[in-house]
């Protein structure tokens, strides 16, 4: 069995876009390129990888188990490329995110990252996207992740903004709504205000706080809900929606944003590494 690096890469991102013209576009191939060399890995691996359901495509019960491992050897093999091409690259890095989009991804990005270029200095600011993408431009960051609230920058991934809540919530009509929430800076926190200004359901705000390990907290204990990220609703939680009378938020566009002058071999390096490691994250979350 030949399993080629360009099919696995094809057929990860193919996983995530769900999509094979999205895929095409992403991956800089025709739709029927795309569709070809699913059917050629298919054929490799002896199973059907994926199933249709509607405009879209799922994994099946094959395909989720061929992901990690071909996430894993793209990843090896990206790696042993960048350290053959590039053994000697040193410098330092600034690198911003909320702290939301780094939640489950920074440890091993950092640390992937470092084993590949251990004289590549990375420092990290945590803050809202407004102020990583200002201080991008600013060129006080060499690379940010941001949520896409305007024009410009790079998308890498697509994460839905869901209520996250105990599983035993149930919205009692009549009864203001209890909601913990990032600070008044923060566009999720804008989202779920007007979310549910829109539905007509009565809230108050009974926790906020900058930290999402602070929102899951109140969560865990019955005491709020909270509007976070699909990916990082750990397992001990439910993700309330329109069955439990609650309004659809808006799907976060994760971005990644570079200086306008010329970028430089550290920072594509670094970039590289940020996109992947967004990537398996949203793996993950498939297999939920």
């Amino acid at each position: 069995m030949d399993l080629r690096i360009d099919y696995l890469r094809t057929f990860v991102t193919l996983a995530e876009a769900k999509n094979f013209t999205r895929t095409g576009t992403l991956m800089n191939l025709s739709q029927s390129a795309v569709s070809m060399q699913i059917k050629r890995l298919e054929n490799e691996v002896g199973k059907k990888l994926f199933d249709r359901v509607g405009k879209t495509i799922k994994l099946t019960a094959e395909g989720n188990i061929l992901i990690n491992y071909a996430m894993r050897m793209v990843r090896e093999h990206d790696e042993a490329v960048s350290a053959l091409s590039k053994p000697n690259l040193a410098g330092h890095i600034r690198f911003g995110s909320p702290e939301h989009y780094t939640t489950g991804v920074l440890p091993n990005l950092l640390a992937r990252f470092a084993r590949a270029y251990p004289d590549v200095t990375v420092e990290m600011r945590c803050d809202n996207s407004d102020v990583i993408k200002d201080a991008v431009d600013k060129g006080e960051l060499d690379l940010g992740i941001c949520t896409q609230i305007s024009e410009g920058g790079q998308v890498i991934a697509h994460d839905p903004v869901v209520w996250a809540a105990s599983p035993e919530f149930i919205l009692q009509p009549h009864k203001a709504l209890s909601l913990a929430t990032f600070e008044e800076d923060c566009i999720f926190r804008t989202w779920a205000l007007e979310a549910l200004d829109r539905s007509g359901i009565p809230y108050r705000i009974v926790y906020v706080s900058r930290s999402i390990s602070g929102l899951l907290d109140a969560v865990k204990a019955g005491f709020a809900i909270a509007p976070i990220i699909n990916s990082n609703v750990p397992e001990d939680l439910k993700v309330a929606g329109i069955e439990d009378g609650l309004p659809v938020l808006p799907v976060s566009n994760i971005t990644l944003h570079k200086p306008r002058k010329a970028s430089s071999e550290i920072i594509d390096r670094f970039s590289e590494h940020v996109i992947r490691a967004f990537r398996e994250k949203r793996a993950v979350s498939w297999q939920k």
